[in-house]
Formats: structure tokens, C-alpha cells, sequence
């Protein structure tokens, strides 16, 4: 077996601002402000989000990648990627994760995220990754994912900041968790052994 696997989040994590967050806040605000409440309510789950978003997209794409083209990621990832075993796990979308980082000429980690598809009239379709019938709350079941991976590796290392982080992290090795960010707060509360972090720099483990 291999020695350690790093499952990263991306949105948030990777990047200083969540991309999918930031693209529906620009065009689709007041939807986006309804899903907010509800999501601090706890009754909207992420994959009702994807789907909504599916329905109200309207945007040309040009339009859509002038966005992406301006988000920025934390750099001291660029270092961290090229000394360690990374698979990127996404709530967000795949299109989003690798236009980004092909920027940075990472174009050569592992993804897993929803997939999303631009159609005629400015229109998107989105398909589900790994989505867990059981459960049903993210398009992306982190924890399948990690599951899988136990079988190769001797030690798993989540690290995460969002909604989507928070199933996963319990079942982890070991946790990262974003300083102030939803996933700290949510370990905290559950009481699950965790390290902060701000940038890649300073995770050593």
C-alpha cells in the first residue's frame, strides 16, 4: 500500500474564493440570498442548489469563463501538489476546476466534481459525480470517494473549508479545516479532532 493520499476540496480550499459561490452571487444574487438562509437553516441541501442552478442558468459563456479567468487560487498549492499523492474532490463543477488550474499548469491532478455542460441558448446542463442515493445532500459524495481510497493508501488527509467537507472529514485520518471557515465550526461543534490552516504552506503532516 501507499504511504498517504490528500483528498482536497477545491472551492475555497484551493481557491480564495468558492467559484460556484462567487459565479451564482454575480448573476443569480437574489437566488442565491434565498439559498443562503435556508442553507444556515439547515433544509437546503447542495444538491437542490445544482439543480436550481441548472434551471435558472442564462448566461453566455463568455461571459461565464470572464469570471473563472479572474479567481485566483492559494499559489503555495502549486509547491504542496508537486511533493504529494492529491485528488481534488469537488462539491463545484470540473469545467471550473480545470480552466482554473490550467492556468497555473496543473493540469495534471486527479478531479472529481459534477460535470457541467454549456448547450445552445446560453443554456447548461449539470450531471451529478458520485452521487450517494442514500444520503442525497451533494452531487459529489466525498466519502465514497475516500472509502475507495482506503484500499490503496495507508493514510487519508482531508482538507476542506465548506457544506460538503463536513461528512468526509469524519471518516479521515486526518483533517485540515480553513480558519473561520463553515467546516471548523461544524468540527467543532461535533467535536472531531482537527488542524486550522490559512495556506498550503503550512500543512506539513
Amino acid at each position: 500500500m501507499k504511504e498517504k493520499l490528500y483528498l482536497v476540496d477545491f472551492d475555497g480550499t484551493i481557491t480564495k474564493k468558492d467559484t460556484l459561490s462567487y459565479i451564482s452571487k454575480k448573476f443569480y444574487s437574489k437566488e442565491m440570498d434565498v439559498w443562503k438562509e435556508k442553507k444556515r437553516a439547515g433544509t437546503f441541501k447542495v444538491k437542490d442548489w445544482l439543480i436550481l442552478f441548472e434551471k435558472i442558468f442564462k448566461t453566455p459563456k463568455e461571459k461565464y469563463d470572464e469570471v473563472l479567468d479572474i479567481l485566483e487560487i492559494d499559489e503555495s498549492f502549486i509547491e504542496f501538489s508537486k511533493n504529494n499523492d492529491i485528488i481534488i474532490v469537488s462539491g463545484g463543477f470540473v469545467y471550473n476546476i480545470e480552466k482554473i488550474l490550467t492556468r497555473y499548469n496543473l493540469d495534471n491532478i486527479k478531479i472529481y466534481g459534477n460535470k457541467l455542460e454549456f448547450l445552445e441558448n446560453d443554456r447548461i446542463k449539470i450531471t451529478m459525480g458520485n452521487y450517494n442515493e442514500e444520503c442525497g445532500k451533494c452531487g459529489v459524495c466525498k466519502t465514497s470517494i475516500l472509502k475507495k481510497y482506503k484500499k490503496e493508501y495507508k493514510k487519508i488527509i482531508f482538507i476542506g473549508d465548506g457544506v460538503t467537507d463536513v461528512c468526509v472529514s469524519q471518516y479521515s485520518d486526518l483533517v485540515y479545516a480553513k480558519k473561520g471557515s463553515y467546516l471548523e465550526k461544524q468540527l467543532i461543534s461535533k467535536k472531531v479532532h482537527y488542524i486550522p490552516f490559512e495556506k498550503f504552506e503550512e500543512i506539513k503532516e
